[in-house]
Formats: structure tokens, C-alpha cells, sequence
């Protein structure tokens, strides 16, 4: 899985292709055992290769990589929560701020827990006080993924162990956005992230990689430089090669 998401990028940069693949892609990079995972047919081996997805697949980009949804999941289910941050953390650099320390943990291992689903569990989680400002602004957008269960699986029922019981509840990925943009599922999201957020997300892969090439956490002294780049590399059509060439031509580089 992790492999994947490291072909996909080298697939970018070395085909020159546009960043914004990162969010919404026609083409996934596979080898064998994942294309199986997945439920798609094509590759033979064990190398990765590029697959092109039908037009009406629900797959492409990061958000739908196993690697991703793995991460940000409990292991056994999903976790909006942690999908939630993640995606505004690494793809819109907007991290919401870190909870109280007395605010518990999303339970959706106990007894009562499993009876309810998502959701419901995420509502309840709002109703204290000190948890709703917060999870308004992070619940939406992992919501958006439920489709994808722990593993990057598409699924439309989610099933759940509830003592010697299984319980079904039905995928609801319908969400309300910060600011009031409804978006239903992740086809919804990307083309969200795309049409609205598409420069955020652009100054927030700059600044990731240009703090990545220098070696340290970016200054307010670095804020020109980015603003620089960032312009640049949307007027090159988000192109990866563009970017790189940029970053190194760059005098924070050259003089690190």
C-alpha cells in the first residue's frame, strides 16, 4: 500500500504531469496483489504499473489509496475524525487545533458504541460542548469518505460486531462542509477540493516541499517565497517538474 502511493508520486514527476492528480486522478499505479485488493484486473506482476480507470470509477488520487485510508482508520473500521485532520492538515495546511486534554477519545469499540452508527457516534461526540466547536469544522470532511472502509475497500454497508451480534448500518457520506458547501460522498470532496480549494491546496504542496528541500520547518520569513512559487507553479499548470525547477532555482535553496 505504501508502495503505491510512493509510485503514484514518481508517476508525476516523471511523466510531468499535473499535481492536481494528487486529488482526483483517471489512473491508478498497481501491481498484482493490490489490483486485486482493489477488485481491478489488469496488472500480472509483482512491478507497479499505470492503470487507466474507467470514467465512472470512484477511484484516483490519494484520498482513494489504501496507504491513506489505512492510516487514518482504527485498523478494523473507518475514522472521520482522523481522516478528517489528516486532509486538512496535509492537503489544505488548515490543521484544527489539537483537542482539550480531558475531551475522550471517539469510542467505537464498546458495547453501546457499536449499536450506533458513525454518525450517530459523531453526534453524540458533539454534544459536549468543548467537542462541537472543533468537530464541526473536521467532522464533514471524514465523513465524505465513508465509502472507504480501513483498508480502501468501496463499500455501501457498513457491518459492525455488537457482542455475539452483527449490526448493519447503510453508508451515509452526504456532508455539510465549513461554510455550507454540501458534498455527497468523495466524488462530491474532490470536486470541492478542486473548483474551491484547488490554490490552498496548491500553496500548501509548495510549502511542503520546499520545506522538505530545505531540511526545516518554514519562517514567517518564508512566506514571500512561497507566495513566489506558489503563483509559478499554477501559471505552469501545477505541473510536479515545475515545481521541483523552482524550489531548486530558488535563493532559500541555493544558499541553505
Amino acid at each position: 500500500m505504501r508502495k503505491e502511493t510512493q509510485a503514484f508520486f514518481s508517476e508525476l514527476v516523471h511523466q510531468d504531469l499535473s499535481a492536481l492528480n494528487l486529488i482526483d486522478s483517471n489512473f491508478l499505479m498497481l501491481n498484482v496483489e493490490l489490483a486485486k485488493h482493489y477488485g481491478i484486473h489488469g496488472p500480472k506482476g509483482s512491478e507497479f504499473e499505470r492503470v487507466v480507470l474507467p470514467n465512472d470509477s470512484s477511484r484516483g488520487g490519494l484520498l482513494t489509496q489504501a496507504s491513506v485510508l489505512l492510516l487514518n482508520s482504527t485498523g478494523e473500521d473507518s475514522h472521520p475524525i482522523r481522516r478528517g485532520v489528516w486532509l486538512r492538515s496535509r492537503l489544505l495546511d488548515d490543521p484544527p487545533a489539537p483537542p482539550p486534554p480531558d475531551v475522550p477519545e471517539l469510542d467505537s469499540q464498546s458495547k453501546d458504541a457499536a449499536e450506533l452508527s458513525v454518525r450517530q457516534q459523531l453526534e453524540q461526540h458533539r454534544s459536549r460542548e468543548a467537542c462541537n466547536d472543533c468537530h464541526r469544522g473536521i467532522d464533514p470532511w471524514g465523513i465524505a469518505l465513508e465509502e472507504f472502509d480501513a483498508v480502501g475497500l468501496l463499500r455501501d454497508k457498513i457491518q459492525r460486531k455488537s457482542g455475539r451480534k452483527m449490526v448493519e448500518f447503510d453508508v451515509a457520506a452526504k456532508a455539510t462542509l465549513p461554510g455550507g458547501h454540501e458534498v455527497n460522498g468523495l466524488d462530491g470532496l474532490k470536486k470541492y477540493l478542486l473548483t474551491e480549494k484547488r490554490e490552498q491546496f496548491a500553496r500548501t504542496l509548495v510549502s511542503r516541499m520546499l520545506a522538505y528541500s530545505l531540511g526545516r520547518s518554514l519562517e514567517l520569513s518564508d512566506r514571500e517565497t512561497v507566495e513566489t512559487i506558489t503563483a509559478q507553479f499554477i501559471k505552469n499548470d501545477y505541473k510536479l517538474q515545475k515545481l521541483i525547477q523552482l524550489i531548486v532555482a530558488n535563493a532559500a535553496f541555493r544558499s541553505k
